[in-house]
């Protein structure tokens, strides 16, 4: 039986410009943290607002930090309550009590004395003239170098470009460029960072714009799309940014496919390519670099395996998105963005009790989960807010659930092997032990273990309803969710798997 084949979407994000004065607007639209600060160190109180921010769903904000530039101010402690206030007059309330000056220098906000003084931008560079092709001319990197986009979200690196559609200059990119984005930058080739009005993206392929307007569009190089559909064996190239490298590379080759919505291509594109233009030989884009499938895999005696034997079929095959003139939806950014964070909060809730359920579970190569668990338990349990948690998550809510399923985890866990060790149990012993599916077993060490696998069993099956229940806003969003809903469905059926003890009894005693 073929087994589904393996998708790699070259998850690499992009963004948006952020100045002072929008991170100023963004901060107002954040509620200030609660509580009063009594006799804090200002340093507790700077670090709780900065998280207020990353944390609170608003794209230019998923990079905010705060920046203390006089000495001692950390450390010294005040007394302030920030009830009724946001983000922003929390910020300067603070400043008033330890005394200091406040000023914002893009996505920072700088604590300091009197000297302190706004950072002026700085001019943009000339934009060098782009030379017209001729009509025999093969396209080359200087011809579109200046409609090259640099893409960064915080979690990955990816490409775009600027291109003209319905009279309206856009810049074009991949959906899953912004999965899970907590820092919004396109940088243009040659004028830094740029700023864009609206947000669209396609509801049936994995494609997004950016409007420009028009004093934006007229600094940078604008690209053609092709009025005519591909071809195969036409040759094309690929330029955009390569493994995450931020610098252009220049990819060739040809169409090896066509489809209504996508075609193949033999460019060695790879991640960091998503939203990559593909050009045809005059420069005009027919379609944009998305993803990479990998070979087909079978069951070892499946006779299937002969026909794909030594064909380019069984290989990496690489694949572009042709781009549609309609289908687009215009939307608030933040309402998208949401709903990736969505799904990558509960992928990273799946992975992460998929590695306690790895290392609970008594299986032969527990141990390859063993320093995975261990970090998990003890960045969760620490006090610190130094430590590096090896998942991270949008929702504070989902976090803080997190947290107290980890410690809880960590807690019986350790009981439970405590109490088989000290009980020295021998293989009868064990065999008396043979489900532990009985919350009203008389022994401690069943009750323990049956608590633990459906403590992690009821969440996943919470989640796993949660996923069906959502709606998407495109399908791309949709088959992503879908890949994560699979997750917990497999997770599931491993933990309603588990209901026999003694593998994890005698993994303890081992």
């Amino acid at each position: 039986m073929i087994k589904r084949v393996l998708i790699l979407l070259m998850s690499l994000a992009a963004g948006l410009h952020v100045m002072a004065g929008e991170v100023e607007d963004a901060l107002k639209t954040v509620n200030a943290p609660s509580g009063d600060f009594v006799r804090m160190p200002a340093r507790y109180v700077f670090q709780r607002m900065e998280r207020q921010a990353k944390n609170s769903g608003v794209p230019i904000l998923g990079g905010f930090s705060i920046e203390v530039r006089l000495e001692d101010l950390g450390a010294k402690k005040i007394n302030i309550s920030f009830v009724g206030m946001d983000l922003l007059e929390a910020l300067e309330n603070t400043a008033k009590a330890t005394g200091s000056y406040l000023i914002f220098e893009n996505n920072t906000a700088v604590f300091g004395d009197e000297s302190l003084v706004a950072v002026e931008s700085q001019a943009l560079p000339e934009e060098p003239e782009v030379e017209e092709m001729a009509d025999d001319d093969e396209v080359e990197f200087s011809d579109v170098d200046s409609a090259l986009v640099f893409v960064e979200t915080g979690v990955g690196r990816g490409s775009a470009f600027v291109a003209e559609q319905g009279g309206k200059v856009y810049i074009f990119s991949n959906q899953h460029n912004f999965m899970g984005a907590n820092k919004l930058e396109l940088q243009s080739m040659h004028h830094g960072l740029l700023d864009v009005d609206s947000f669209e993206f396609c509801r049936s392929r994995d494609l997004v714009r950016f409007e420009l307007d028009p004093p934006i569009a007229k600094k940078v190089g604008v690209l053609k799309l092709a009025s005519e559909n591909p071809t195969i064996d036409q040759e094309i190239v690929v330029y955009g940014n390569s493994a995450g490298g931020n610098v252009a590379t220049e990819l060739r080759g040809e169409v090896l496919g066509v489809g209504p919505r996508d075609i193949e291509v033999s460019a060695e594109i790879v991640p960091g390519n998503s939203g990559s233009p593909i050009l045809d030989e005059k420069g005009r884009v027919i379609g944009v670099a998305t993803y990479v499938a990998f070979e087909l895999k079978f069951e070892k005696n499946d006779q299937r395996m002969q026909i794909y034997k030594g064909t380019r079929f069984k290989k990496a095959r690489r694949y572009g998105v042709r781009i549609p003139s309609d289908g687009w939806t215009k939307v608030n950014m933040r309402s998208f963005l949401e709903q990736t964070y969505k799904i990558a909060d509960w992928k990273s809730y799946l992975e992460l009790t998929g590695v306690l359920v790895g290392y609970w579970g008594g299986l032969e190569n527990y141990e390859d989960y063993e320093d995975a668990a261990k970090q998990v338990m003890e960045s969760y349990s620490s006090k610190s807010s130094s430590v590096d948690r090896p998942y991270g998550f949008h929702d504070m809510e989902m976090e803080l659930d997190v947290e107290m399923a980890v410690k809880a985890f960590k807690r019986n866990f350790e009981e439970f092997r405590q109490l088989v060790r000290k009980a020295d149990l021998d293989k009868k012993d064990m065999a008396k032990m043979s489900n532990a599916d009985n919350s009203f077993s008389q022994s401690k060490i069943e009750r323990l273990d049956y608590y633990i696998r459906t403590m992690m069993l009821s969440k996943a099956k919470k989640l796993q309803e949660e996923i069906k229940a959502q709606n998407w806003m495109s399908e791309y969003l949709e088959e992503s969710a879908s890949d994560v809903e699979r997750m917990a469905g497999e997770l599931v059926l491993r933990l309603e798997g588990k209901t026999n003890i003694l593998p994890r009894l005698k993994a303890v005693n081992d």
